[in-house]
């Protein structure tokens, strides 16, 4: 397998690439909207050296490369392909009209109107979709990995606070939200106040989000 090509993007459309490898190859490759949008974003000088992950498709009658931006996408697109009824022309205009992301936030969510409006997907494929890929396309999103950074710096912050609700039988994972929630809504209160003081003021409030 081919996992990636490195070389001079020369062209782009909506639906493909053409790349010209640093051994001299130009290479053909169909691309969803998504990827070819994000290529185009990119400076006439980062064009020149771009890396672009793969997947070829190999039929009897044919050979087909197709191109992602990153291996977040190149993996949903191997994956929607496992569902009956998608092949590899389903799944790249699949992408091309949602958003890893979103994607993987609607089949959390079970969302079948959202997966419905998806071109190639219908009711029924969304249904398909959610009840197949649910557990297997999970990504952390920018928002959630910005989420992480901030829950680790209240866990550091308030460690025996919340080691005290740990104990008390709480989940860990809620009582940092609850903390950074009561945090985020009380700033200007106690924005100069210390950290003991912040946590006598906010014990009663945590038991009772927590409860």
């Amino acid at each position: 397998m081919i996992n990636a090509i490195r070389g001079n993007c020369l062209s782009i459309t909506d639906n493909s690439l053409v790349v010209l490898s640093h051994s001299g190859i130009e290479f053909f490759i169909e691309c969803s909207l998504q990827t070819a949008n994000k290529f185009r974003a990119l400076s006439s000088e980062d064009r020149k050296n771009v890396r672009v992950f793969t997947v070829l498709n190999h039929r009897e009658d044919a050979m087909t490369l197709f191109g992602f931006y990153d291996e977040k996408e190149r993996f949903c697109f191997i994956e929607l392909q496992t569902v009956p009824g998608i092949g590899p022309k389903g799944a790249l205009k699949i992408l091309g009209g949602i958003t890893v992301d979103d994607l993987c936030l609607a089949l959390d969510a079970q969302d079948v109107k959202k997966l419905s409006k998806v071109p190639g997907l219908g009711a029924k494929t969304a249904q398909k979709l959610i009840l197949q890929l649910r557990n297997v396309l999970v990504f952390e999103t920018e928002t959630e990995k910005e989420a992480d950074v901030k829950s680790s710096s209240t866990s550091k912050r308030f460690s025996d606070f919340i080691s005290s609700f740990c104990e008390m039988g709480y989940d860990r994972k809620s009582v940092v939200k609850v903390i950074d929630t009561l945090l985020e809504e009380n700033n200007d209160k106690y924005i100069n106040m210390d950290d003991r003081d912040i946590e006598k003021n906010i014990f009663t409030s945590v038991l009772r989000r927590l409860n």
